[in-house]
């Protein structure tokens, strides 16, 4: 055993700090794995007809491609909403905090 303290000990900070970094690392690859699927559901909305061409003579089409547009818009929405609520959120700690 070593008599002296690691640095962990010494400084606390860098504790908190890799909380921090790692906080905001987590919410950007987040934030880059949705919005890449959200992308690629809408790029398959505009593949045309090529979900089921044979069964009901293309009438599943159109359901199907809306409705791929329909989720992939909503998860970028989701993402843009949950960003600023993030960023809202910081804020108002900072000013809670720092008077």
């Amino acid at each position: 055993m070593s008599n002296y303290p690691s640095e962990l000990t010494i400084c606390p900070k860098w504790r908190a700090s890799l909380k921090i970094i790692g906080k905001i690392a987590f919410i950007v690859i987040c934030t880059e794995v949705i919005l890449a699927l959200g992308f690629w559901l809408l790029m398959m909305s505009n593949m045309g007809s090529v979900y089921l061409p044979n069964i009901c003579n293309g009438c599943l089409d159109t359901s199907i491609r809306m409705t791929l547009l329909v989720v992939g818009i909503g998860l970028w929405v989701l993402v843009a909403t949950w960003i600023i609520w993030h960023i809202l959120l910081y804020l108002y700690h900072l000013m809670k905090h720092n008077p």
